[in-house]
């Protein structure tokens, strides 16, 4: 989150990517860093050892959610 603060508020475009499990974190330390306009991708965070079709759907769904986010 820092790295993603400094290099934003360093002029460079920035997205910082969190799984789903620290997207509530993310975004009050973003706030509380004063920019809670940073861009945040959030991702479904895999369980531990679970690495079944399920989960790599999941993941082939993130890619195409983040591929469609960038190119808004």
């Amino acid at each position: 989150m820092r790295d993603g603060i400094f290099l934003t508020k360093a002029g460079h475009p920035t997205v910082v990517f969190v799984n789903d499990f620290f997207e509530k974190a993310a975004r009050a330390q973003a706030k509380a860093l004063g920019l809670p306009e940073l861009k945040i991708f959030v991702y479904p965070q895999h369980k531990a050892g679970d690495f079944e079709a399920e989960e790599k759907l999941k993941g082939a769904e993130a890619a195409r959610q983040l591929t469609d986010w960038l190119t808004k």
